[in-house]
């Protein structure tokens, strides 16, 4: 039987993609990954590469019926192949939230150009609405989701948890990237104070990727002594070992990246409770059995998660004289965050007739006034002129409000949320 074939971008559009090999497999279909010299998410403006060189790059996809584009520069693969005559659909896996100017200006350059069949797949709600606010029709699908196999309501975690030095008790698990947007001070400062009220308690912070400058006052100052503990590189089994021995998972993140809550739906998978901010991806991903979230604070375009608030779910979490059945908190993420089923939102690219993506509301992003009379000028061009815009000099000066574009996409990804008093 011969697969249908559709072209796939990776993230990183110079090497190998897993993800692709996951929808292959997932799908049956032939994913045909482009062999591209450049990455076009790896930077802004400066790294892009020559314009005319990308054609190349293109070339052996425009004959497919459909594309996928992994990441913000999905949107410039996207506009690149409809200049060169690509007919077919394209759909964008952006994974990020747009913030920069470089970010909003590839969303500009695309728009103009796309298909109607041609979707974008982002992690949650608000930030499809933000995607829908600049005139994409965006929609909320996660295709990768959570690795069932890994992860998952198990016996034998304790032994694991032992020899990684963590005694026995109570524990709240941190897992996710040790970076200053993921607020973990924040958090520590919620977690110690709740250790006031479980002398049992153990706060663990298991990361992958540790920013050592952030974490380095963690490290001086706080240790086991303190039931504080850092598990760097964890292997994938002591990963899903915590996820399951924990009895709390807990997050202050407010991150303007990633749309979707992938460690709490893990921790909702292993059967294991889950505290976030009503925040991005969270309000999702935590709608169902287990999941709590926590209002935030939001006041000159500063977001936090509201301290007192977060305490008083994880307290709740911890003391429930009915907790939810882990059984119960697995069975419903299970149904919505496995892997295989989540991949089932790319099943339009390998059908003849796909039915239409749903979409949701648009969210108004208070973007720089500069920003705003920039998109009405794009909107003013054709195709071919909107993607040759982007490398043209004269960028830099709206790059210069990124921190402005930033602090109004936190605002909007908070949903409206009353301000501090």
């Amino acid at each position: 039987m011969t697969l249908r074939a559709i072209g796939y971008i990776p993230y990183d559009a110079r090497g190998p993609s897993v993800e692709a090999g996951w929808v292959g497999a997932e799908l049956g279909c032939e994913p045909r990954l482009i062999r591209a010299s450049s990455s076009l998410n790896a930077g802004g403006f400066a790294e892009l590469p020559d314009l005319a060189a990308l054609r190349a790059d293109v070339a052996p996809l425009l004959d497919l019926p459909w594309i996928v584009a992994e990441g913000p520069g999905g949107f410039l693969w996207g506009a690149l192949l409809r200049a060169h005559g690509f007919a077919g659909g394209v759909t964008i896996l952006p994974y990020l939230n747009p913030r920069r100017w470089f970010d909003v200006a590839c969303v500009a350059a695309y728009r103009g150009c796309a298909g109607p069949r041609d979707r974008v797949l982002v992690g949650s709600t608000l930030s499809a609405g933000i995607y829908r606010g600049l005139g994409l029709r965006a929609s909320v699908g996660e295709p990768f989701g959570v690795d069932c196999e890994r992860f998952g309501p198990r016996d034998g975690a304790g032994a694991v948890v032992e020899a990684l030095g963590i005694p026995a008790g109570r524990l709240l698990l941190f897992a996710g990237r040790a970076q200053a947007d993921k607020d973990l001070y924040r958090l520590l400062r919620v977690g110690l104070r709740a250790r006031l009220l479980f002398s049992d308690l153990q706060l663990v912070i298991a990361s992958h990727v540790v920013d050592d400058d952030y974490v380095a006052v963690l490290r001086a100052e706080l240790g086991a002594e303190h039931g504080v503990h850092l598990v760097i590189e964890p292997t994938a089994e002591q990963l899903a070992a915590l996820y399951r021995a924990a009895d709390v998972f807990a997050t202050a993140a407010t991150s303007v990246f990633e749309t979707f809550g992938r460690a709490p739906a893990e921790a909702l998978v292993s059967g294991t409770p889950a505290v976030a901010p009503r925040y991005d991806g969270f309000v999702d991903v935590l709608d169902q059995p287990g999941g709590s979230l926590v209002d935030v604070c939001v006041a000159a375009g500063e977001v936090h998660v509201d301290e007192e608030r977060m305490l008083r779910a994880i307290y709740e979490v911890l003391s429930a004289p009915e907790p939810i059945p882990p059984a119960r908190i697995a069975e419903v993420a299970r149904s919505r965050f496995c892997r295989s089923r989540t991949i089932r939102s790319l099943a339009h690219v390998v059908e003849p007739e796909p039915a239409p993506a749903s979409e949701v509301a648009p969210v108004d992003v208070a973007w720089p006034p500069s920003w705003r009379r920039s998109l009405a000028d794009v909107d003013d061009m054709s195709a071919a002129e909107a993607l040759a815009w982007i490398w043209r000099p004269g960028h830099a000066a709206q790059s210069r409000h990124d921190a402005a574009g930033v602090a109004a996409v936190r605002v909007a990804l908070c949903g409206g949320q009353p301000r501090c008093h």
